[in-house]
């Protein structure tokens, strides 16, 4: 915008899972409707020319940025997830998005954090000026212990009534802590493991797992600790089948644990997140109708998605009125609001718009119109290469 070339800095990690999800992303809005903003190929050259860092790995600037240091921290959010100290003398920036200060089964808790008391990191203690967000400023959250047994147990009674569960999630970011809880929970009832599939439905599925297996480093002490199997990979994922598309998912379900040809239901993690477009879509017009199955929703989704409709939907039945936006004391301040957990609910009959992009074959007056413009398309470069070739041979006539 200001015309400045800067350097672009991330951990090893977050290049790695970054570069994944965005071309998740590409491919699944470029595979459903005319996307030209950029391609995949766009995307794998914007990260190769990212730096990787380690973490408190200080990188002094060079250039016309000199004198500025950052410093990668670990945001305990997602696996490579950062926060990071920019210092320019006694002058310190805390950039802090998306921290978690809360141990998970796969990643500890952010570097903001210090010891066990709840106590911030000394280091990081004091910052000229503090950038951060506010997204769950007016919600007052359960326990993740709470959490986590509301999730595990809103899937186990739609599994009991027989039905499919839909947790749309990203491609490579926090999918992977609750595939990790999943995992870890799927085979304590063998009776499900014949009733039920547990897959993740994603194009980079097995990319993904791959990766996070070779970024052990970046994860929690616990996860080699918690494995049973010594032969076994890190974050091996055993009981979560990754498909790559819907007929391959049908082929999943339609055998048993063991092999045999038995119909079976599923447990899906399906991106993208917002329900906008992507398998989580496809399956959620697929279930819709069927009263058995439900959508369990990991966080609210992006704002006017589908996610975020049913979330609301969801919110307006279930939650107490959210705080106004002035105190009772009229200091202008808000009272956090605290979460309501409880199982699926049955929203009442209404209509839920769905917008669905599809690439569809041209036929008739459409492909003529089509094969016409590029037609012309191609004159038009075949002509300004031409162009080209006469001033490179003039240049070459001139020396």
């Amino acid at each position: 915008q200001y015309g400045l070339t800067c350097p672009a800095y991330a951990t090893q990690a977050t290049q790695m899972m970054g570069r994944l999800c965005m071309l998740d992303v590409v491919r699944t809005v470029a595979g459903r409707e005319e996307f030209g903003l950029f391609d995949e190929r766009d995307v794998d050259a914007a990260f190769e020319n990212v730096t990787a860092l380690q973490y408190f790995q200080p990188k002094a600037l060079a250039g016309k940025h000199s004198g500025i240091v950052i410093t990668a921290h670990s945001a305990g959010h997602t696996i490579g997830g950062t926060i990071w100290t920019i210092s320019n003398g006694a002058e310190v920036v805390l950039y802090a998005l998306d921290f978690n200060h809360m141990k998970e089964g796969h990643l500890n808790r952010s570097s903001l954090m210090e010891g066990g008391l709840g106590m911030v990191n000394q280091r990081l203690m004091r910052p000229t000026l503090l950038i951060t967000d506010s997204y769950n400023a007016l919600y007052s959250l359960p326990t993740r212990k709470q959490r986590i047994e509301c999730f595990l147990g809103s899937i186990g009674e739609v599994l009991k009534r027989g039905g499919n569960v839909l947790v749309p999630v990203d491609s490579a970011a926090r999918v992977l802590e609750i595939a990790h809880i999943l995992n870890d929970w799927w085979p304590r009832d063998k009776k499900r493991r014949d009733t039920h599939a547990l897959c993740l439905l994603s194009g980079y599925g097995r990319r993904v797992r791959s990766f996070a297996q070779s970024l052990v480093g970046w994860m929690s002490g616990g996860i080699e600790s918690q494995m049973t199997d010594r032969d076994a990979k890190p974050f091996n994922l055993r009981f979560v089948s990754i498909v790559q598309s819907l007929e391959e998912l049908d082929r999943e379900v339609g055998r048993d644990s063991r092999g045999r040809a038995r119909s079976r239901r599923a447990v899906v993690l399906a991106p993208l997140e917002g329900m906008s477009t992507g398998f989580s879509q496809e399956l959620f017009l697929r279930w819709a109708s069927d009263k058995k199955s439900a959508v369990i929703l990991p966080q609210r989704g992006p704002p006017s998605s589908l996610a975020r409709q049913l979330y609301s939907r969801w919110s307006d039945r279930t939650q107490p009125r959210q705080p106004s936006s002035a105190g009772d004391d009229g200091s202008g301040a808000a009272a956090a609001s605290m979460v309501k957990l409880g199982p699926p609910i049955r929203l009442p009959r209404s209509v839920v718009p769905v917008v669905v992009k599809r690439r569809v074959p041209l036929e008739g007056a459409e492909l003529e119109e089509w094969i016409e413009q590029d037609r012309r398309r191609r004159e038009q470069e075949a002509a300004r290469e031409a162009i080209l070739k006469r001033k490179r041979d003039m240049l070459d006539d001139d020396e």
